[in-house]
């Protein structure tokens, strides 16, 4: 990994909104389907919403590359201790879940013994000829805990950068707007 960069570019950018308005979409889809009578018209959705997962997690594993390459920002502004490594735990839990929670949602697939495609093209085989109990419970306990968890990370990292800007007053949401260039402006 390299130094820290000053100011996220327009691909560090791109992917990171692109991955949120994917990852928040998801979610709300997610928690949605859940109230969705079983039967055909959910199997479709569903299909949907795993599509989606897979193109997202693509997305999230190349802004992880593009993390590890780059290295994060130095922060917008003087910080607390405490608050610089809130922030370092609290990224790299968002980091963390936008990886595991399409893992766990395809593995969850798999335990119920279905392939995984994307909009109909094929990408991991059905691997069990029926729905394996205890892989499908655990994976769908972790998809599940993970939703809400990230949904709570996410809610947290926007009251952050709120804060940032209404009471530190500093560049941290003016930045990955794309706004500003430099600290202070």
């Amino acid at each position: 990994m390299t130094a820290p960069a000053p100011w996220p570019g327009r691909l560090s950018l791109g992917l990171h909104w692109g991955v949120g308005a994917g990852v928040l979409g998801l979610l709300a889809f997610g928690f949605w389907l859940r109230t969705v009578p079983g039967g055909p018209d959910k199997t479709a959705l569903v299909q949907i919403h795993k599509s989606v997962g897979v193109i997202v997690f693509a997305a999230a594993l190349a802004r992880v590359a593009w993390r590890m390459r780059e290295g994060f920002p130095v922060p917008a502004g003087p910080h607390a201790p405490w608050e610089r490594r809130g922030a370092i735990l609290l990224h790299v839990f968002l980091i963390a879940a936008t990886l595991l929670m399409p893992l766990s949602g395809i593995l969850r697939s798999l335990a119920y013994a279905r392939p995984v495609s994307v909009f109909g093209l094929p990408l991991i085989p059905k691997l069990f000829e029926a729905k394996h109990e205890t892989l499908y419970a655990v994976a769908s306990n972790l998809h599940d805990g993970l939703a809400l968890l990230l949904s709570a990370a996410l809610a947290l990292h926007v009251a952050a950068a709120l804060k940032h800007h209404w009471i530190d007053r500093d560049a941290t949401l003016t930045r990955i707007l794309g706004l500003t260039r430099r600290s202070g402006r």
